[in-house]
């Protein structure tokens, strides 16, 4: 499989030379972490790269969500009508929310019974009408949202069979392999949900930030690549200007 550079040559460096594709990688966090802005600043990288981004939207409308993005100028609406980007707008499916972008997927039937299956339309219709041969990049903000919505329980049902569709289309289809990314605060989810997301994931990179410093502690949990060293004592993570930083 290839191996990916994230754009940022610190963090792969650190993770022994960058994602595989086809891989999962988990970003666990705690409260008031920006742990989470690195998915997007690798997201950001990708699509630079001629990759496709996919937000799976759990937890935020479409406007408090640009502004969330806004502190990494990271512009939701210029990628999205630029033919970069698509949201799977699971917040506002349930909630009855239509934006009338045609980059925002949603479905207003949306329910906790029938989630598996309409999710998966929504999906084949971005591969069909935006990802086409591109390679997708995917965010999953946030599995606890989800978690939320779904309950625990069904969640993490839901990513047992999500594991077994990627498996299966791993060996029919012939198209670019995708790289999933999942958002996990872990202040919003059980010890237990953690432990199952972290299993399915190949990648697992743990923030935590403190009270008496805006530069947090990124530690590299887990990575598949045979170049991976542990690094004790892990990294300094912050963000400045828009940009994040790793040292």
């Amino acid at each position: 499989m290839e191996v990916l550079s994230t754009g940022i040559p610190v963090l792969d460096e650190a993770l022994g030379g960058g994602l595989l594709e086809d891989s999962n990688l988990l970003i666990t966090y705690n409260t008031y972490s920006n742990g989470w802005a690195l998915a997007f600043e690798i997201l950001r990288n990708r699509i630079g790269e001629g990759d496709f981004g996919v937000i799976l939207d759990h937890v935020l409308p479409l406007t408090p969500l640009k502004m969330k993005l806004g502190m990494l100028n990271f512009d939701v609406e210029k990628e999205g009508r630029a033919g970069n980007l698509a949201i799977v707008d699971v917040f506002s499916s349930f909630h009855k929310v239509d934006y009338g972008e045609d980059y925002v997927y949603t479905d207003s039937t949306l329910d906790s019974a029938t989630f598996l299956p309409k999710y998966l339309h929504l999906y084949r219709r971005i591969l069909k009408e935006r990802i086409q041969e591109r390679r997708p990049i995917g965010i999953s903000a946030t599995v606890d949202g989800l978690a939320f919505l779904l309950g625990e329980e069904s969640t993490i049902k839901l990513f047992q069979s999500l594991m077994a569709l990627k498996e299966r289309a791993r060996m029919e289809e012939k198209r670019k392999r995708p790289v999933n990314i999942f958002l996990l605060n872990r202040g919003r989810a059980s010890d237990r949900l953690v432990s199952w997301i972290a299993l399915y994931s190949q990648y697992v990179i743990e923030f935590c930030s403190s009270a008496d410093s805006m530069k947090e502690k990124m530690v590299i949990r887990k990575s598949p690549l045979p170049d991976f060293k542990p690094r004790e004592g892990g990294y300094r993570f912050w963000i400045e200007r828009g940009r994040v930083i790793i040292e």
